[in-house]
């Protein structure tokens, strides 16, 4: 089988040099593999120059198509600006690749909040989806844990935290788990705790068949392992996500500190090197890039704005990975089996 991806090559930090050159590594490792890559005409020059010096094959050249765009979406831009004034943008085009089916996904580290809008829009929400949301699996002590949402919506009430558990729990069952685990992010397991919205979300929540509710969850609670998905408004599933990254970053920092302060730590270095690099690999954030835009028609994955060639190399995996499993053709009749129970 043969995949298609189109990569938004605009918006990231670092420019699309960062992404041209995470495509053509994915590219050389990947034969199965074909790239439609929007960007910018005004990167005509360079890019082209690349394009003839850079592949190492003709083979590989000829599945990777440019489109250059007449926009892009900046940083920025509001939502509602990117919606009105940029469809004919990089970050259009590839949606729009993705709804004309002539792409199974979109990758793109720009400007979320236009991502958001702009894939309501060309692709649509699944029935009864109001607002999509930024989803991720993070590493755990026995299992990846779906969280949601992680920085698309920062504020909802009770029904759009109803809504996000409702595709947590459809996502992780179009991927095979037919009971998945699910948990409302709080500041306390105790029923009076949290915001009147986030009590008022619980309630609703546990009346979702076919899932195995546990209630509210305390966020030192997350890397347990024990839950399968665990819901949050994009505000504090943000802080969250970025919290751990950074405490991850650190525990990385003292290791190397530790190791490397004094004679006998160098020594012992030399023994525990390749576990400890193993372990650095396994909790590096880098490695877990892309988040899924989940409740559009259609596989969307936001990278890192500050993307670097690893990250947006490892963004494009995980949007790879998403497509071969068919988990994104499989979540449609999922809501609707799972609609039709609670009837």
């Amino acid at each position: 089988m043969t995949f298609t991806l189109a990569v938004d090559a605009m918006g990231g930090d670092l420019g699309p040099r960062v992404t041209f050159k995470a495509t053509q590594q994915i590219l050389a490792e990947r034969s199965d593999l074909s790239i439609h890559f929007y960007v910018a005409s005004t990167e005509s020059t360079w890019l082209d120059a690349e394009i003839n010096s850079s592949f190492d094959s003709i083979e590989i050249k000829s599945r990777f198509y440019v489109h250059y765009c007449e926009q892009s979406v900046e940083m920025t831009d509001k939502p509602s600006h990117a919606l009105r004034r940029k469809q004919k943008s990089s970050m259009a085009l590839a949606l729009k690749s993705v709804a004309s089916n002539e792409s199974q996904a979109c990758v793109s580290c720009g400007n979320s909040g236009a991502l958001l809008a702009l894939s309501r829009y060309i692709l649509s929400t699944f029935i009864d989806i109001d607002r999509p949301a930024m989803a991720r699996d993070i590493p755990t002590a026995r299992k990846p844990l779906l969280m949601l949402d992680l920085g698309a919506n920062i504020d909802v009430g009770a029904d759009g935290l109803y809504q996000f558990a409702v595709l947590g729990a459809a996502w992780r069952k179009a991927q095979g788990l037919e009971n998945p685990s699910l948990g409302l992010l709080n500041v306390g397991k105790e029923a009076s705790k949290g915001t009147e919205e986030i009590r008022l979300a619980g309630q609703l929540i546990s009346d979702i068949a076919g899932i195995d509710y546990v209630g509210f969850v305390e966020a030192d609670e997350l890397y347990k392992g024990e839950l399968d998905v665990v819901v949050c408004d994009g505000f504090h599933g943000n802080i969250a996500l970025k919290t751990s990254e950074g405490l991850l970053a650190f525990v990385s920092q003292q290791f190397d500190l530790m190791l490397s302060s004094n004679l006998s730590g160098r020594i012992l270095s030399f023994f525990t090197n390749p576990i400890v690099e193993r372990f650095k690999r396994q909790l590096n954030p880098v490695t877990h890039s892309g988040a899924l835009l989940l409740g559009v028609n259609g596989l969307v994955v936001k990278g890192h704005g500050n993307s670097d060639q690893e990250a947006f190399y490892q963004t494009i995996c995980y949007a790879l990975t998403q497509a071969e499993s068919g988990s994104p053709s499989r979540i449609a009749d999922v809501l609707d089996d799972m609609a039709n129970s609670a009837i």
